[in-house]
């Protein structure tokens, strides 16, 4: 078992994404500079197009069973390359008691120990101040596809992983459903199709939630967005509605919180 100290999302983080009040939100230990660029893709048991948790809410149904994807197209921690890095963290992920939140984290079998190590000290800069319980870590094949269109989202852990997601566009080719969202890499998020999500590793947790929630980004994220906290994340209450300080950043951004 690896102590791995991610947010209430992952999202996701989470990624997942249950923060304390602004005045406990310390950061954590000091970390080298970091900068990465890629895609995250996470399917949850929300209702499809409506996150709560996404816009400062907790799950209506209570507990969510989740699963928040990362794959780092190219960037750097310190010293360490992160370019093709890839993993899953599945599990409960979203819990008005926090004390609840689980999750097994999946490596791609390509990375590196320095990248695992890179990822969870990262995360843990970004959600030190409320870790949830990490069950497990393993090693496996994750293959992640994007259509040449950017429509399909697809990702497959053999035997437990099963996920695709589809990208609605308008008729310009512009992708519809693109929300302000609190999430681990980013304030934006695009609602998919979730066709299929379907997990099942025995002994851990199993379900079919395919037609729930689901959404993709691609982000570019750094070390100082989080230090000069420009992330919608950084100032949720989780009450439901967005905050004051929310609502101005969704403004400038050209967005509605409606």
């Amino acid at each position: 078992m690896i102590a791995l100290r991610v947010a209430t999302i992952l999202l996701f983080a989470f990624s997942g994404l249950a923060v304390a009040a602004d005045d406990a939100k310390s950061m954590p230990k000091q970390v080298p500079d970091f900068d990465v660029q890629g895609v995250s893709m996470t399917e949850c048991q929300c209702t499809a197009y409506a996150c709560p948790c996404r816009s400062n809410g907790h799950p209506d149904h209570g507990s969510c069973d989740a699963a928040d994807f990362t794959y780092i197209k190219h960037g750097h921690y310190g010293k360490v390359d992160m370019s093709g890095f890839k993993a899953a963290v599945v599990g409960d992920l979203i819990d008005p008691d926090a004390s609840k939140v689980h999750a097994t984290v999946y490596f791609d079998k390509h990375a590196t120990t320095a990248q695992q190590e890179a990822f969870k000290e990262m995360l843990a800069f970004m959600f030190g101040w409320n870790p949830p319980h990490i069950v497990g870590t393993k090693l496996v094949d994750i293959d992640f596809k994007v259509s040449s269109d950017k429509n399909t989202y697809t990702l497959t852990i053999p035997n437990i992983l099963e996920e695709k997601g589809v990208m609605k566009r308008d008729k310009d080719g512009k992708p519809l459903n693109v929300m302000p969202a609190m999430d681990l890499w980013g304030n934006k998020i695009t609602y998919v199709d979730n066709v299929v999500f379907k997990y099942h590793d025995p002994g851990v947790g199993e379900w079919d939630l395919s037609g729930h929630q689901a959404n993709v980004k691609e982000f570019h994220t750094t070390k100082e967005m989080y230090a000069n906290k420009k992330l919608l994340m950084q100032h949720g209450d989780m009450s439901g509605t967005w905050t004051a300080e929310q609502r101005k950043m969704i403004e400038q951004m050209g967005m509605k919180a409606d």
